[in-house]
């Protein structure tokens, strides 16, 4: 029993030896790693990433971000003229026109004339069947009353004149033409004898001819709520024919010495319209400002902009006050 009980007393503590040999061991080659170059450098590497990642200085892996130049467009603000205007459109007719009544109702049995053609005082334009079923035939003469151009045949050969109060023909001195036209009531006000207007018609393209307004119409029609006016061309171009249909530009006001500036330019907030212009170190500025007439793209500025000033024309959307641009030519 003693030798056995020896025997196992020497085997716990040769175990117990053996376990603090092997920790004494494992701490000893820790040290030896911790103290070593490499281990050094991974904990210098890990310490070097977070101050990279904590700061913003230059070096430091993160640069300053660079300021935002902007491409725009620009004009120099001018002073120039603009013209307000109404636009209707018109017939050209004659001046003096004058319809031939026949002296007899019947029927028409010839025309002795076709549109165009000029005819003078008492020459027979057309013959009229006066009479009735069992009567003896006598034709019945229309006559030209003025010399002039036949401008209107309403009627074919063959056709039932039942009125003495029908017209035949019309026949117009081509030598002097107008313009007559209407327009709404409510521009009435805007409309007065002499004001001058620009004519175009479709078949000269953009060519504009001059015309007056030389008669105003004292009623206004109560069907379509239109004033009658007419307008005598002032050139005497023999292009322009009786009937032709024109686009006319009334000039209503005229303004002179003007800040005009492109519509598109202009933007718009609560406090009201604005615009950019650049100064000489290339920097945006917003200008509040008062408009005026706007017309056909262009509008008058009364206040904010002086002339000569640089306006930004494209690209004002993305600026604001104090940013770069860099202005395309």
């Amino acid at each position: 029993m003693n030798t056995k009980k020896k025997r196992k007393n020497r085997t716990t503590g040769l175990v117990l030896v053996i376990a603090i040999v092997g920790l004494a061991g494992f701490m000893g080659v820790s040290a030896f790693i911790g103290a070593s170059p490499i281990a050094g450098n991974a904990e210098k590497a890990r310490q070097t990433g977070m101050d990279s990642m904590g700061s913003g200085r230059p070096g430091s892996g993160q640069d300053m971000p660079e300021e935002t130049v902007y491409s725009v467009l620009t004009q120099s603000v001018e002073t120039g003229t603009i013209e307000d205007y109404l636009k209707f459109n018109g017939d050209v007719i004659t001046d003096t026109s004058v319809e031939i009544y026949p002296d007899a109702t019947g029927e028409l049995t010839k025309l002795h004339v076709s549109l165009g053609d000029y005819v003078r005082k008492g020459d027979v334009i057309a013959e009229v069947d006066p009479s009735l079923p069992g009567h003896k035939y006598v034709a019945s003469p229309v006559k030209a009353t003025i010399n002039g151009t036949i401008t209107d045949l309403p009627y074919k050969v063959g056709a039932t004149i039942s009125s003495p109060q029908v017209p035949v023909a019309t026949v117009g001195d081509l030598s002097s033409l107008q313009v007559q036209s209407y327009i709404s009531e409510k521009d009435m006000a805007r409309v007065e004898l002499g004001q001058i207007a620009r004519i175009s018609f479709e078949p000269f393209g953009n060519e504009l001819f001059e015309g007056v307004i030389s008669e105003i119409s004292p009623v206004l029609d109560r069907d379509s709520r239109t004033l009658e006016i007419k307008l005598i061309l002032t050139d005497n171009d023999s292009r322009i024919k009786s009937g032709m249909f024109g686009s006319v530009y009334l000039i209503t006001d005229t303004l002179e010495n003007a800040l005009i500036i492109p519509t598109s330019s202009i933007l718009n907030s609560n406090e009201g319209s604005y615009v950019y212009t650049v100064d000489s170190s290339d920097k945006a500025e917003m200008r509040m400002i008062k408009t005026g007439l706007a017309i056909d793209g262009s509008t008058v500025v009364l206040e904010g902009l002086s002339a000569g000033d640089r306006l930004v024309t494209l690209g004002q959307t993305m600026l604001q006050s104090g940013s770069s641009v860099r202005v395309n030519s």
